[in-house]
């Protein structure tokens, strides 16, 4: 009776064995299938995370390289390494004479992350940001401010401080200090007769209290810490060629002599004397060290003069002279609009704070 049992049970243990070795087999592919599925949700989170780098990269970065106004509905595709793209679009809704308010997208696509086949699509997300443009203003006093003061021969200069553009507020004819003020010279008493509101202003006591009243970095600009410039040049024979349609600034390294040759349009910044002859023509914004010396009849400024500026640094020198015979004047004009296009391009898109999301749609 004792081997036909042990048999018997011989017979039940293998199904036995069998049921559990797929029972186990099913479990381990169950484990593997579920470590293959969390790998993959991972894998997934990982690239959401790294397109989202991506877009948020791309931004920051559009943001960064814009340095002229940005025209609307514009987009750009920005590489982010060597496999991943941002693809940047910047939305105008709003704008007017006084400011721009732009949304700008940016679709970060990310072939980076773990990848689980041919057919896995890269990873995408997309971020927007308001940004308004900023523009940089000049915070004009006069057509010209001679902070250490001014000497003119005769009285038929042009020092007129009435906006030629008209969109922008008049402002003096001149500002100079109480202890130089504008006046004549060589037997001349009577000095050009400037025209603004007022047509003569006075900044200081002297010209040291002058250039402390003058909002103008210049020690950052002479140490070349902003106003980044296009050209600059230490002798007019360097004088640079441009575009006639752009609005360069340029640095001249010590004294400069300007004529006809030297006529444009933009933004001058010279760190010693400067001498104007005619037919020289400027639009824009002219900014001296030291003195500035008009000589000939009637060159042309269309914008602002800032000259003395030095006098910030702690120098001493003498005053600004409109020419050395009654023949010699300027013919000089506050223009806001020269003004405003010679520091277009230190203008720069601002980010506005709690304007960020990250569900903008597509479309």
């Amino acid at each position: 009776m004792t081997e036909p049992r042990l048999r018997n049970e011989a017979g039940i243990s293998l199904p036995l064995v069998i049921l559990m070795m797929a029972l186990l087999a099913l479990a381990l592919t169950a484990g593997f299938s579920r470590v293959s599925e969390e790998r993959r949700v991972v894998g997934d989170q990982q690239a959401q995370v790294e397109a989202l780098v991506v877009a948020e990269s791309g931004l920051e970065r559009f943001v960064a390289l814009v340095d002229t106004m940005p025209v609307e509905d514009d987009s750009v595709a920005i590489p982010m390494g060597t496999r991943d793209t941002a693809f940047v679009a910047i939305l105008g809704i709003r704008k007017s004479a006084a400011s721009r308010l732009y949304v700008i997208r940016s679709r970060g696509v990310s072939h980076s992350a773990p990848r689980f086949g041919a057919s896995t699509p890269p990873a995408q997300r997309t971020v927007a940001q308001y940004a308004s443009w900023e523009r940089v203003s000049m915070s004009v006093i006069s057509a010209w401010t001679a902070i250490s003061g001014l000497r003119s021969e005769g009285g038929n200069g042009l020092l007129n401080g009435s906006d030629a553009c008209g969109s922008a507020p008049d402002v003096a004819g001149i500002a100079v200090p109480v202890s130089v003020p504008l006046s004549g010279f060589n037997g001349f008493d009577a000095p050009p007769d400037p025209t603004g509101t007022p047509p003569i202003a006075y900044i200081g006591g002297d010209p040291t209290a002058a250039a402390a009243a003058v909002p103008i970095d210049w020690n950052s600009i002479v140490n070349g810490t902003v106003l980044r410039p296009d050209f600059t040049i230490s002798s007019t024979g360097n004088w640079p060629t441009f575009d006639p349609s752009k609005w360069p600034v340029i640095r001249f390294d010590g004294n400069a002599s300007l004529d006809g040759a030297h006529s444009g349009q933009g933004l001058i910044a010279v760190m010693g004397d400067l001498t104007i002859a005619p037919p020289f023509s400027w639009k824009g914004v002219i900014l001296v060290g030291r003195r500035l010396t008009v000589t000939g009849t009637a060159p042309v400024v269309r914008g602002a003069i800032v000259s003395g500026l030095d006098f910030k640094l702690g120098a001493s020198f003498d005053e600004s002279r409109s020419g050395q015979n009654a023949s010699d004047q300027i013919d000089l004009r506050y223009d806001s609009c020269h003004i405003a296009a010679a520091l277009a391009r230190f203008g720069h898109l601002a980010l506005i704070a709690n304007a960020w999301t990250d569900s903008w749609p597509e479309n």
